[in-house]
Parts: structure tokens; sequence; C-alpha cells
């Protein structure tokens, strides 16, 4: 136990909490704690902040240490209390008139900012209620029931009493009284007779109000060991309750059920070693007895007088009628000490599948101790009626949401997430959206942390609405079910509502008025307003998921103003030890072979989500079924079975994503250009073979390459061969096609294009011809290419670098790009497709010509000497032209199969005779223009260049 003198340092948070240094971690946050100043005592609730205090000082707000009388640096006596009871109700009384009218008047306010600013209280202590920004009112704390000191909680009744100069007002208006919600637990005295009422009830009269939640809620090690009586409940301890005593428990205010229990109680401390002060916990066929949901508020009353009972009507099933007087008085023997309560009509196993249930005599009453002494006197009669017992509540397999703990972006989601719900470890009412692409496990996430919230030790009741469900209905319909789900959360509180996919519900409507958008904004309107105006007033948080915060309606989330949702959080793509986690959760429910290798498979599924790994696991899972002969075997998985279904997978990223085909060439295939194609493996093969070493690279790589050259001299062929290659996927762009009239549709299109991307990856993103997409800023009349590189320049050197993603252009006017493309971080490494020289020409040739049929006297080197100023898409031409020219002379009227033309070897001539039909497609004047251009380009003075004539989208 933590005591201490420290010395008082003034702060300004605006509560009556103290605060502490750090250094005093081993206290946790909302600790109780009694500071004794002279002659003088006060009770806080306890908070450990950073920078604020040193270690030999706590913090108190200013105003309410000098309402109390503690002045600044003095030193006061600071003791730990632990285990204060929690208190049923206080009143509370202002100093002044005006003070009590403010009370009035804020009621609302007070009841919902309480909790924020007061935890512990003690009779005639004094404090402060902040009701505004710069607004106190000073009370002082009467009739603390049942026992002071004590907490507050979310039950506590708070009653506001006039000052004791001041008679009651009688003249609130209607209006007023009205617009306080039912639910509140702040009661304003209005006439004399309320005030004249004794606070002091007797035992009789005593009432204490839980929330109900099932024993196995509990862990497991504390559910262990003794066998409870089936009409025991746990609560923690409390001062007004005696454990030798049985009280009746009834739900409050449940609309469903008017079912009453009578119990007999036990303290969790002595039992369990755990305290929790404002749970009811019994077991679990008495929750379905009861029909009552997770933490629904019961109310226990002592009972002061047991009926007397003479005796016992045993129904069960006439099968058992033999024996089942016996096995009921055996029963009751083993369990009447202590004393044993027993409800009427309940089922009661008293054997292994033995049920029976009872009445009590004469007149059926609803309750019965059983004694020793009650056995020697007691007597039984039978009656045959069948007993069905009550089904247990569905135990949560936990196993199932094992991997949401061991992935580690959805556990670090679900930490951040409860940290916002239990910020002092208690609950505050918070509303959280979260985000992800689909397939990324949202709705697994969601019930995680549901069981999660309803489980031990948060108890905290959770509704579960699936959005896709309920979609299409009426906004009439909506508001009908929301408002019962609210109320049933609103009885069940501290609470949260769960909406998973909502923006399928609230989507986001943009442009011209459509029957859609009206119902969509009116569907979103109705359901801001309703969420607002309860949960203003309740402690109910609100957790929802969509795809996208920009899906969503303006209604639920504004881009400015005050937000329904405060707290966003975004599910990151699996990393590939995320993925190795997901194949063996799936795998490992079957027998897998030792061959599975669950690194090679992490590697193969780069890019995957969630539903896309089970998806694939799902058809690993069929391979091995088909090749199982006797299918009443065990099924083993092998590496062969996960191949063949990564081969027939695709991912849900990818499925709307057009893929340009790289073909069957390889670099091989194309001849000269060997820098260029030794600069292209660097860039992109070595990053994703190893990819280890390059991830802890301390500097960002380069990630964008521009090719640039004549045409026709394989830029374009080059992108396909790096994308086969290096086994990369390739995304081919033209350039016009982002292009629209329309403002913001290009932007869009540009954006789209990266994250398909990056979905893809590792991917190469390829922009051919991208001058007319991307030409200098300035020189559009439309404005159309000015944002669309406004967008690029986003895109290509963002906040968040482009991981896996290599962006690849080709142009042969590079003077033309706008300069702030070509800058480091950007298109930074330019490479020059040149035209090719006399041996790279018979180089070219000689690959083209490999699946040509050439006579021996062909001289491929005379060709190549013969091509100056040819390109290699030229090359191509003049072989094709040799190829044509070898068909034999036939009759081409005449349909006889053996007719048909026949291709016979290619000679020198032939080849000769296509070079004299043939012309290079780029003069000697305009090859030694663009020599000039990428000279002066090469020279780095692209701010010089003269802009090139207007690009046209024709």
């Amino acid at each position: 136990m933590f005591e201490s003198v420290l010395r008082v340092k003034y702060v300004s948070f605006k509560n009556c909490f103290v605060y502490l240094s750090t250094s005093h971690k081993h206290l946790n946050t909302g600790n109780c704690f009694k500071i004794t100043y002279g002659e003088n005592r006060a009770y806080f609730s306890a908070s450990m902040v950073r920078n604020v205090v040193d270690d030999e000082s706590i913090g108190i707000n200013s105003a309410y240490a000098k309402l109390i009388g503690i002045e600044e640096n003095t030193f006061v006596n600071v003791l730990q209390v632990q285990q204060l009871p929690v208190v049923n109700s206080i009143s509370i009384q202002p100093f002044t008139k005006s003070d009590y009218d403010v009370l009035e008047m804020l009621s609302q306010n007070v009841q919902s900012n309480l909790l924020d600013q007061v935890r512990v209280i003690d009779s005639d202590q004094k404090l402060i209620i902040w009701v505004g920004t710069n607004m106190t009112v000073p009370v002082i704390v009467e009739n603390v029931k049942p026992i002071a000191p004590g907490i507050l909680d979310f039950l506590t009744e708070v009653i506001i009493k006039p000052p004791n100069n001041v008679a009651p007002i009688k003249n609130i208006s209607d209006k007023k009284k009205n617009h306080v919600p039912d639910n509140t637990l702040l009661k304003i005295f209005e006439n004399n007779s309320q005030l004249e009422k004794p606070l002091e009830s007797t035992d009789e009269d005593l009432n204490f109000y839980y929330r109900l939640f099932p024993m196995s809620e509990l862990p497991l090690n504390i559910q262990q060991g003794k066998i409870w009586q089936p009409f025991e409940a746990f609560i923690s301890k409390n001062p007004q309750i005696s454990t030798s005593e049985f009280y009746n428990m009834k739900l409050l205010n449940s609309p469903i059920s008017d079912k009453q229990l009578f119990i007999k109680l036990n303290f969790l401390e002595d039992v369990f070693g755990i305290s929790d002060h404002i749970n009811i916990f019994v077991n679990d066929p008495l929750i379905n007895f009861m029909q009552s949901d997770y933490g629904a508020r019961v109310v226990l009353k002592k009972i002061t007088k047991m009926p007397y009972v003479k005796e016992i009507e045993v129904h069960s099933r006439k099968s058992y009628l033999i024996n089942i007087v016996e096995k009921l008085k055996i029963y009751l023997a083993q369990n009447s000490k202590p004393p044993l309560i027993l409800n009427s009509d309940f089922p009661i196993e008293i054997n292994s599948n033995l049920y029976c249930s009872l009445k009590f005599m004469p007149n059926s009453i609803d309750c019965c101790v059983v004694d020793e002494e009650f056995l020697r006197n007691c007597s039984y009669s039978l009656h045959d009626e069948f007993v069905k017992p009550l089904d247990s509540l569905v135990k949560k397999d936990y196993s199932k949401m094992r991997f949401c703990e061991d992935i580690s972006s959805a556990k670090d989601i679900c930490d951040s997430i409860f940290s916002v719900y239990f910020k002092h470890k208690v609950f505050r009412a918070e509303n959280v959206i979260l985000c992800g692409k689909v397939g990324m496990g949202k709705t697994s996430l969601l019930n995680h942390i549901a069981t999660k919230l309803k489980s031990y030790p948060y108890f905290i009741n959770t509704e579960m609405v699936q959005c896709k469900k309920i979609r299409g209905k009426t906004v009439d319909s909506f508001h009908k079910l929301f408002t019962g789900i609210l109320a049933k959360l609103i009885s069940t509180q501290p609470s949260v509502m769960i909406l998973d996919d909502l923006q399928v519900l609230c989507e986001s409507c943009e442009g011209e008025e459509t029957p859609n958008s009206i119902y969509y904004n009116r569907a979103s309107e109705m359901l801001y307003s309703l969420f607002s105006s309860i949960l203003q007033h309740n402690s109910i948080g609100i957790l929802a998921s969509t795809d996208s915060i920009s899906k969503l309606n303006k209604q639920i989330y504004r881009s400015r103003g005050n937000h329904l949702f405060k707290n966003v959080f975004n599910i990151e793509d699996l990393s590939k030890s995320d993925r190795m986690v997901l194949w063996k959760y799936c795998l490992e429910q079957h027998n897998v072979d030792e061959t599975v290798d669950y690194e090679k498979l992490a590697i193969k599924t780069d890019g995957f989500v969630v539903q896309d790994i089970q998806d694939c696991y799902e058809k690993s899972l069929f391979e091995a079924y088909k090749e199982t002969r006797d299918h009443s075997e065990q099924i083993k998985i092998t590496q062969e079975h996960c191949d063949l279904a990564l081969k027939k997978s695709c991912s849900l990223s990818l499925q709307n994503v057009k893929f340009h085909l790289p073909g069957t060439k390889s670099f091989e295939d194309i001849g000269g250009l060997h820098n260029v194609k030794n600069t292209l493996v660097e860039s992109l093969l070595w990053p994703v073979k190893y990819s280890s070493i390059f991830a802890n690279a301390p500097l960002r790589l380069q990630s964008g390459i521009l090719l640039y050259g004549p045409p026709g001299t394989g830029k374009t062929l080059l992108a396909a061969a790096a994308a086969q290659q290096c086994s990369l996927r390739l995304i081919s762009i033209k350039g016009p096609e982002l292009l629209s009239k329309y403002i913001g549709a290009s932007e869009q299109s540009v954006r789209d294009v990266f994250e398909k991307a990056q979905s893809a990856k590792p991917c190469i993103l390829f922009f051919d011809e991208f001058d007319s997409l991307a030409p200098r800023r300035g020189h559009d009349n439309t404005g159309v290419t000015d944002r669309v590189v406004n967008q690029l320049l986003t895109q290509l050197d963002g906040v968040e670098a482009l991981t896996g993603v290599c962006v690849l252009a080709a142009t042969s006017r590079p003077d033309l790009l706008d300069p702030a493309l070509l800058r480091p971080g950007r298109l930074d490494k330019q490479l020059l497709c040149s035209m090719p020289s006399q041996g790279e020409r018979l180089e070219i040739l000689e690959i083209l010509s490999k699946n040509l049929d050439f006579e021996s006297n062909v001289d491929l080197k005379e060709l190549a000497i013969e091509t100056e100023g040819y390109s290699g898409a030229d090359l191509q031409a003049v072989l094709y032209t040799a190829q044509i020219s070898t068909l034999k002379e036939f009759d081409y009227n005449h349909d006889d199969q053996k007719s048909l033309p026949v291709l016979s070897k290619i000679t020198q001539r032939d080849l000769l005779e296509a070079l004299d039909k043939s012309r290079p497609s780029l003069t000697k004047s305009e090859r030694e223009k663009y020599d000039k251009v990428y000279a002066k380009f090469q020279g780095g003075n692209t701010d010089d260049f003269q802009a090139g004539s207007k690009v046209t989208l024709a």
C-alpha cells in the first residue's frame, strides 16, 4: 500500500482528481487516495501524467484546492485506499440559488460529464462541478448511501438539492421538465414533500443495482474447482450485504421478461480474488431463464421473511419416477451445507442428464430454503411432466479468432481501439471507425473485439449490426430498427454498437441529385441525428467499419466541424510474417506434409488479403481431397497442392485490374541496349530478389525510370521484357486514356491507377507515350494535363513511398515533359534507348532471324552494314518483307489444297531486294534533330528548352 508525504502543486486540469508523476507507475490509474492536511481529509481518484508534476509533488486543480483549503507548496499526507464500495446514491447541494438554477438548467451536462470530473466522494466533502468552458459550480456532498467514502458509478443516483435558505423552485416549464432524458440519474427536487422524505432507508427498503453477466465470462482458471450451487451469485464486497442472507433478483425495466429469481450471494474477493463493483455473475442457465442480455440491469432486494414450505412437488419424466425422489434427496443433502435456496419451476440437473422441476406447497410458493431441519420434516409428491433443460449459452470459440492476436497489424489495431475505450482503465464512450480494403478481415476483427469487450475484465455489452443484411429498407424502418437497438444498449450500458460495412447504408453521394442520392442523404442525416442525440447522454460507443472514409456520406463523416467519428484506424496490408501466420493457422487445422514451405507461400502471396489466403487454402484442400482415393482417410496437404491452388487463385484487389501480358520475350530476345538492360535488372529484379537486404537500406530506393529515345528503338518492348525477366506484373497505361474533360476525373483516374498498382505489388506501372500525359504545365488551354501533372507529382513523391511498385515511363520527346517529373525522388533515372550501331544491328538481326529458314549463303553482317540509320523496328520490317517475297507463285483461284503456297528458304537476294523496297522510319535530318534534343536533355538544361508543339489528345 502506497503512503507518502508530497508537496502540492496547482495544475490546470478541470476536474477533482489528483495527478502523480509517472515514477509511480506501479500505481494504476484510477486508484483511490486519502489526503490528510492539518485536521482535514479528502478523497481523490488519481491519474499518472508526464512532465506535469515531479516525483515529490502531487497535482490538484487550483480552484478545487482553494475550495477545500489546500494551499500550493504545502505538504500533505497521501495514503492509498483499497476496495471502496460503489455508491448507490448521493445528494449534492450548491451554496447559492444562482448555482442551483445553473445546475437545474444544465442537468444533462452535469450527468454526462460528472464521472469525468470526480470518482471518489465522501460525506460533507466539497466539490467543484465544471458545467462549461469557464463556468464552475461549488457544491457539498450529503447523504452518501449506502456508506461513505465510496466510488461513483454509472448507476449512482445523483440528487441535486436546493440551498437551505432557498425555497425549491416550483414554476418550472413543462418544456424544461420534458427536456431531461428518461434515463438520467440526476433528480431535481421540486417540492417540499420530496425534501421531507427521509434519505436513510431501512434494510427492507434498500435495493442494490448491478449488471448481469454469466460466470462463463470469467477466466477459465477462476471457474475451475468447486461446483457451485445452482442459484449462487457473485458480487464484490458490500458492507450492506451479508452472504448468510438471501435476495430476490429481478430485471430492471425489462419489456421482454418479468421473471425473477431468488439467489444466495457470495463475494468475488473471498472466492476468486477479483473485484468488480458493478457486475453480478450467475450460472449460465439463469441468464437463459431470465431471458436477459449481457449486462442487463438487475435489482437485488433482501428477503426479510422466508415463506413456510410443507411439501415439494417433483415434476419429471415418467421413466424417472421410480427413483427420482431418492436421487433428489441425495442431491439436496449434499448441497444443503450451507443452506440452499431453490426456485420453483426451474429445471434442475440432479444427476447426469436427469432433470426435474420443483413446486413448493402450500400455495405454490416461489422459493424455498433447504437446510438439515427442512429435509427432516419435508414431504414429497410426484407428478409426471416432461421437463426440458435450459439451453446452455453458446460458448465462444476463442481459437477461431486466435489469428487476430498473432497478426501484428490486427493486434496493433485492437490495442489502439481498446486504448481509446479504456484510456484511464475506465470505459469512455467513444466512436471509432475501422477502414480497410475488401477482404482485409474487418468483420473478423470486429467479432474478435466484440468478444473481447464482453469478456473479463471489461464486461462491455455489444450489439452487432450487419449493414449489408438491412440494406434497402426505408428510412423509417431504419429509424425504428436503430431506436430498438439503442434502447437495448441504454438498458445494458456501458455498451458498444458495432456497425459492419457502414458505407452500405451511408453511401457517399456527390454530383447531381438522383433518387439514390436523396435516399442515402436522408438515411445518413437520420442516423447522424439519432446517434448524436442518444450518445450525448448515455455511455454508449460506436465501432464501425468501412472500405474507405471517402465512401461515407458527408452527413456521417464531415470534412469539417463536429465529427461523429473522432477516431479512425486503417488496417495495413499483410506483411510477410503476417501471411506466414495466416497460412499456418489455416493449414494446421489439417494434416500437413513436411514439404510445405510457409515462407515460400508467404512470398508468393505478396499483395494478398486475408480472404485471398483463406480462398487459396480452401482450393489447396480441394486439390488434396481430389487425390485422396479413400475419402475416409485423413486428407494430407502438400506443397504441390498449395502451388496448384495458387495458380488458380487471383487476389481480390486484382480482379478489376487489367494486366498487360508481357509475353514470352525476355532481355535475351532483345538485341543491343546492354547498359539499359543491366540498369533495369538492378532497379527491378534486385529489390525483389534480395528484398531482405533492400528493406534495411537507410535511403529510399529509386523507383522511377524514364526510357527515352527515337521511335522504334524498343522502349515498349523493353517494358514487357523487363516484366518477364523479373517475374513482375505489368500494368500498361496509355497516356490519353486517363484524360477527361470533367474537373477531378483525370486526377481520380491517376489515383486509381496507383492504388491498383499498390494492390498488385510487386509490379511495373508502365506509362507509354508519357509526353502526351504529362507535358509542361502552363501550355494547355483546358488545364487538364496541368492537373494530371500535379497529381502525378504527388503520387510519385508523396509522403508514403511506393513500396513494391516501379514506375516506368517511355517517351521520344523528353524535352516536352514537365521538368518537375525528372527531379530526384520521381523519374530520376533516365535511360537513353539510342539508334543501334552496326554491331547492335547485327545482334538484332540474329535474334529476329532465329525462327527463319535461311539459305547457307545468307550474310547478315552485310545487311547490318547496309542498314545504317535503321531502328530495330525497321530491321524487323525488312525481314518480314523478305519472308513474304519467298511465297511461290500459284493459282490463287484454284481451291485445291495442294496448290497452296509454301515458304521457301530466304536467300541473300531476297534480303537485299527487301532492303531496296524499305526505307528507315526516320530520315537523317530527323535523327540529327533527336540527337540534338537528347544531347541537350542529357546536359540537364531542361528548363531552357523551347516549348514543343502543342500536344493534342488525338
